[in-house]
């Protein structure tokens, strides 16, 4: 070797030196920027976690909103007990976390504010007064708030339309009928400590039998405001807690990013800088929210270390290639064994290295498939809670650290990466730690050698804790579960055919799921319910509307039960409809009281009340779908003699089986009633006159031969009257009270048609 050869081989220690100093500082740089960029990338995924968590929520105060408009639609009136009740049963403290009340704000015009003020005074309330004061054009006084207490007192009376922040949301909502968020406002019911930000939800009530196709429409039948009120800070502070403690979260009104404008900060590091910055704008019934996410300090974090472990490991290999290449040149004679076992090492070194970069700081793991011995590193012990010289580097030791219920599938997926059915192994599962609980891992690993014949020599993988993660996922599945328990809601193809049910769909019919998926709608479907109304409501969705209603359906176990329901196309991302979604609410119980209140006592038929409304309701029907409708009078004969023989109690007894007999000779589809005194009326649907002259004679012909306690035999008198375009109740009724009266004249125990030119 010439000299000029030697003195360049004794300069190989200090290039090797220089070199390896510049591949750390490479290393430890490019290190950095994957570092950073991972944090990012996990600062990104909390912030949109963050985002659906306050959409999920807004949505679930959206469903309770609507369960009061429900409550408002299924009755004539809505008492205060029972507005108490129905929030009291919602349990806002415990499925609602952050609302701050469940309201109704009445709407009073100026010519009506005296007489609604003593309405309210008269409940006990004597003090009460629309507030605050002035002459305007509209009032929305607040007349229910539950919980009632000290705070949500001093809304009481107060009318929200008198604010401009509050009167805009309520304008929208008014006029486009849907949920409406208002803009940052002071709750009336804040005190001199601890103010917050607020804001409210609106929907509105309107006044039945109005027509709401329009704005102005729904403007003139507006009723009243179901709303929420939300004190901001309680409310992120119900929906997140302590969930994204490393992250600042701001949320402002509309799109003007000022202090004016802040709704919710979190307010963890306001005097740092921030490291990373991302402005999202989230839009939700009607109003949109910018919403700033900021971290501040990602050294913090717990993988920070390997940013100055690869760097220290090109040192470490550095220094020991520098001392290698010295002692080289020291000893030549054992250059060519001490070469090969460096090279050796830094080949497994250099591997480790290089998934340590794809892991990015996540535990490490290195398996030997021909002697199962595994090697773990610091951070793979250390996120178990065990120190660096504990745990035995086994196959065993790890597979005994694997939930049980985990182990199988692990197994199988291991398997199938090392007999290449797969190109990487991937496993979530649960791991126990030194103190005996779990946490779960993200497990990754790749075969890195095989032998001559394929078959493989080593695997080298990594964990990644994933235990925050899946706690997201329990919390939004908890979510899921809690609508699906108390949520009657459906989804139906576009036939009716049942896609999807919840469970409390389940609880309230009597079936199961899986009796339910793929079957029609009409399982549950009751026979009294008139063909009229799924008529309507197919029309109504299937031109892209929304129908709603109340709807009597069937129980398995035949018994009826009753619910207030809305019916929704769903659209897919083109616009088309592919499937309907329906919301119920149960009313079984209020239409048990309707029952009581529209139902004669002695007779057990129909009262006049009811009579009415049902009269009108079949006016419209046979108006709009041009069918046929008849209305029967009948008057038993001699009905006073009876009272004036044998008494009022046997003029009683005559009564309920005259009301008996009716009602079982007429069809399931006709409503028969006690119109006055001895008189009743069956109003028929679906009959021309010549079938409801039939069925009088049917019934005039089963009275005269019923022998009737006291009494003996007794016999009745019919007139009869056909709907005609143009008719009302008073129309019909004349012709049909005219009838009658030449029943009597002409003899009684007879049947009389009516006489139209």
């Amino acid at each position: 070797m010439s000299l000029q050869a030697k003195n360049f081989y004794k300069i190989w220690p200090s290039i090797t030196l220089i070199i390896g100093l510049l591949l750390s500082a490479l290393s430890g740089w490019f290190t950095y920027q994957h570092y950073v960029e991972k944090e990012n990338l996990r600062f990104n995924l909390k912030s949109e976690e963050i985002a659906l968590l306050v959409r999920a929520r807004m949505t679930a105060y959206e469903q309770v909103l609507k369960s009061g408009v429900a409550l408002f639609k299924a009755s004539d009136n809505v008492y205060r007990n029972e507005w108490a009740i129905f929030v009291k049963e919602h349990k806002l403290n415990e499925n609602f976390k952050g609302i701050q009340g469940f309201g109704y704000s009445e709407v009073v015009y100026p010519q009506n504010r005296q007489e609604h003020e003593e309405r309210i005074r008269k409940e006990g309330f004597t003090d009460f007064k629309i507030h605050p004061k002035g002459e305007r054009k509209l009032y929305t006084s607040i007349i229910y708030l539950e919980p009632f207490d000290k705070r949500n007192i001093k809304a009481f009376g107060y009318d929200m339309f008198s604010e401009q922040v509050r009167r805009v949301a309520m304008t929208k909502a008014m006029q486009t009928g849907e949920a409406t968020l208002s803009g940052k406002i002071t709750l009336v019911q804040e005190s001199n400590t601890d103010i917050q930000a607020g804001f409210l939800m609106y929907l509105p009530v309107y006044k039945k039998g109005f027509k709401l196709d329009t704005p102005k429409n729904r403007a003139l039948a507006i009723q009243g405001f179901v709303y929420a009120p939300f004190r901001a800070n309680d409310l992120m502070n119900g929906i997140l807690g302590t969930m994204f403690t490393n992250i600042d979260f701001e949320i402002y009104d509309e799109n003007s990013i000022s202090k004016k404008n802040i709704l919710y900060t979190s307010r963890i590091n306001d005097n740092n800088k921030p490291i990373l910055y991302k402005k999202m704008n989230v839009t939700m019934n009607g109003r949109t929210w910018p919403l700033i996410f900021k971290t501040h300090n990602i050294s913090e974090s717990e993988n920070i270390y390997i940013m100055f472990l690869i760097p220290g490991l090109f040192l470490v290999l550095t220094f020991l290639l520098y001392f290698l290449l010295i002692s080289l040149i020291k000893t030549e004679e054992n250059a060519v064994l001490i070469a090969k076992k460096a090279t050796k090492e830094l080949k497994n070194s250099e591997e480790r290295l290089r998934y340590a970069l794809d892991g990015a700081g996540d535990g490490l793991w290195d398996w030997n498939l021909v002697t199962n011995e595994v090697f773990f590193s610091k951070r793979w012990k250390e996120m178990l809670g065990f120190a660096e010289n504990e745990l035995d580097s086994t196959l065993d030791e790890w597979n005994n650290r694997i939930h049980p219920e985990d182990l199988e599938q692990v197994y199988a997926d291991r398997k199938a990466h090392i007999e290449g059915k797969s190109d990487t192994y991937i496993n979530e599962h649960r791991v126990k730690c030194k103190d005996g609980s779990y946490e779960w891992m993200l497990d990754r690993g790749i075969i890195v050698s095989r032998n001559a014949e394929g078959r493989p020599l080593r695997m080298v993988g990594s964990h990644s804790d994933i235990s925050k993660r899946k706690q997201s996922e329990l919390k939004i599945a908890e979510y899921l579960q809690i609508i699906d328990k108390n949520v009657i809601s459906a989804t139906t193809d576009l036939s009716g055919k049942i896609l999807q049910v919840s469970q409390a769909f389940c609880n309230i019919s009597g079936y199961s799921k899986n009796e339910l998926l793929g079957k029609n709608h009409n399982i549950v479907r009751h026979k009294d319910m008139p063909d009229a109304i799924f008529k309507e409501l197919w029309e109504t969705i299937q031109n892209d509307n929304v129908w709603e209603g109340e709807i009597k359906n069937r129980h398995k176990d035949g018994s009826a039960y009753w619910v207030d329901a809305t019916i929704s196309p769903v659209k897919n991302e083109k616009g088309e409809t592919i499937s309907y979604a329906a919301i119920r609410h149960d009313i079984t119980d209020k239409k048990r009281i309707e029952e009581l209140s529209v139902t004669d006592r002695l007779t057990q038929l129909y009262n006049r009340v009811k009579l009415d409304d049902l009269f009108t309701m079949q006016l419209a029907s046979a108006g709009r779908y041009k069918t046929n409708f008849s209305v029967i009078i009948i008057d038993i004969d001699h009905f006073k003699s009876i009272n004036d023989t044998w008494g009022h109690q046997a003029g009683d007894d005559v009564l309920k089986e005259f009301a008996t007999i009716i009602k079982n000779n007429i069809r399931e589809t006709d409503f028969a009633g006690r119109w006055g005194g001895e008189e009743f009326l069956i109003l028929a649907s679906e009959t021309d006159l010549k079938g409801a002259i039939k069925l009088s004679e049917k019934l005039r012909n089963v009275i005269s031969l019923f022998k009737f306690s006291f009494a003996g035999d007794k016999t009745a008198s019919f007139g009869v009257s056909s709907y005609h375009a143009g008719d009302d109740e008073k129309t019909m009724i004349k012709r049909a009270d005219d009838a009658l009266y030449r029943a009597k004249e002409n003899g009684r125990n007879r049947v009389e048609a009516e006489e139209y030119n």
